[in-house]
């Protein structure tokens, strides 16, 4: 249902509250009891006085609920995996089978920040930067994509690269150096023996 709906269910249920209980005059209850389509001219009419000049969501209504200004509509939003970091030895939260949690995650690009010149204390007036770092956390990348539509955000899908369960090559170690299952036993006839001794 969108918000004109909306306004108009609104309206007319508060016109059947007052023309029943009796709260308006006479006079303004014919007014009360005419045709919802009066309205609409002046709905259409007030939608085309109140238009702003930036680009409206098309997709989702929350965005125009919300409160958030324009220019977030503007910019595309990331939907993404976040992948292992170096110093982490298990798979949480990323895209494996042993991770239980939500593994997608909506983020924007980030915009230039102030930098003090005195003591280099960074600072900006983003209001979308920290929603990578918040809690939008998503179990599947549809839910995150459903979300970004109910928003009105325009979105790009990162998809992860797939984990590799084999290694193409074997690589040397330390050990190999003194491994048997490899070469056999090393050959020992150049050394001296020990009854030379």
């Amino acid at each position: 249902m969108s918000a004109l709906q909306l306004f108009l269910t609104m309206l007319q249920s508060l016109r059947i509250f007052a023309t029943s209980t009796g709260l308006i005059s006479s006079a303004t209850r014919a007014f009360a009891t005419q045709p919802l389509q009066d309205y609409s001219l002046t709905l259409k009419k007030a939608s085309e006085v109140g238009s702003v000049d930036f680009d409206t969501p098309v997709k989702g209504e929350i965005g125009l609920c919300a409160g958030a200004p324009p220019e977030t509509f503007k910019r595309p939003a990331r939907i993404y995996v976040s992948s292992r970091s170096s110093s982490q030895q298990g798979f949480g939260k990323t895209l494996h089978e042993s991770s239980h949690g939500p593994q997608w995650r909506i983020a924007f690009d980030t915009t230039g920040k102030w930098e003090n010149q005195l003591m280099g204390w960074t600072s900006t007036a983003d209001t979308l930067e920290n929603v990578g770092r918040a809690t939008l956390f998503f179990y599947t990348k549809e839910e995150a994509m459903a979300f970004c539509n109910k928003n009105g955000w325009e979105y790009t899908v990162d998809m992860p690269n797939e984990r590799k369960t084999t290694r193409s090559k074997r690589y040397n170690a330390y050990g190999d150096n003194f491994s048997v299952k490899r070469n056999g036993l090393p050959d020992n006839s150049y050394l001296a023996s020990r009854t030379n001794y």
